[in-house]
C-alpha cells in the first residue's frame, strides 16, 4: 500500500512536470493574451486558428488553457 502511494506519487509528479515542459513555449503566450483580459475560451480559439494543437494532436480547449496557465504560475 504505502509502495503503491509513492509509485502514484511519482508518476503524477512526472506527468505533471512533462506537460509543464510540452507547454513551456506557450505559457508566455497564454499569458500575454489572458493579460489582455482574453477568455479561456478565446485563448482556445487562437491557439486554433494557428494551427497549435495539445500534446497529443487535439485542438484546445479552455479547460486546458487553465491547466497550462496554473502549471506557469499564472
Amino acid at each position: 500500500p504505502e509502495a503503491t502511494a509513492k509509485g502514484r506519487e511519482r508518476s503524477a509528479l512526472a506527468r505533471a512536470e512533462a506537460a509543464a515542459e510540452a507547454y513551456a513555449d506557450l505559457a508566455p503566450m497564454l499569458t500575454e493574451l489572458r493579460g489582455k483580459g482574453l477568455s479561456l475560451a478565446a485563448i482556445a480559439d487562437e491557439l486554433n486558428g494557428q494551427g497549435h494543437t495539445t500534446r497529443r494532436g487535439r485542438p484546445w480547449n479552455p479547460v486546458q488553457i487553465s491547466r497550462v496557465l496554473e502549471r506557469a504560475g499564472r
